[in-house]
């Protein structure tokens, strides 16, 4: 269905309005002014209304159609000029959202094969309370873990 079908239902509307001020015309004569000719404008305005609904219905199916044909060829042509590193930006982005908002860090650290030290994480030096509180729980001050701790990764 293309476009200019919109331009023909207002063309039918039109030529209809038009028929029934005829109608409505030919009423005042006393020979047709009774009901039965009067129900007939009744069903030329049922009929238009049910040819509106049905050419609209199929006109809204074809805009969805074309929407959604659209919306694949954009998301493909995101997809192609991405980069991949875009990511990062967004994480580093959120960051600085939660950090203005007070709310902590939603990055989570993993721990691979090789034990990470404390100043590798956080990047600045231990204060003595945190030196404490880790040598109360069996790590050493520079933060590494102790071996009997991490005999179970490979």
């Amino acid at each position: 269905m293309d476009r200019r079908a919109l331009g023909y239902l207002t063309d039918l509307n039109r030529n209809v309005e038009d028929a029934l001020t005829v109608l409505a015309k030919l009423a005042e004569y006393p020979e047709l002014s009774h009901e039965g000719f009067t129900i007939h404008q009744s069903y030329f305005r049922e009929f238009l209304a049910d040819a509106n609904i049905e050419v609209m219905d199929a006109l809204e199916d074809f805009e969805l159609e074309t929407m959604t044909r659209a919306s694949k060829e954009r998301v493909s042509y995101e997809k192609r000029i991405r980069d991949p590193d875009d990511c990062y930006f967004e994480v580093m982005r959120r960051e600085e959202e939660l950090r203005a908002q007070g709310k902590p860090s939603k990055i989570g650290i993993l721990h691979g094969t090789r034990s990470a030290s404390r100043k590798e994480i956080l990047g600045s030096p231990q204060t003595e309370d945190e030196i404490e509180s880790d040598q109360e729980e069996g790590s050493d001050p520079d933060g590494e873990i102790p071996a009997s701790r991490n005999e179970g990764s490979p």
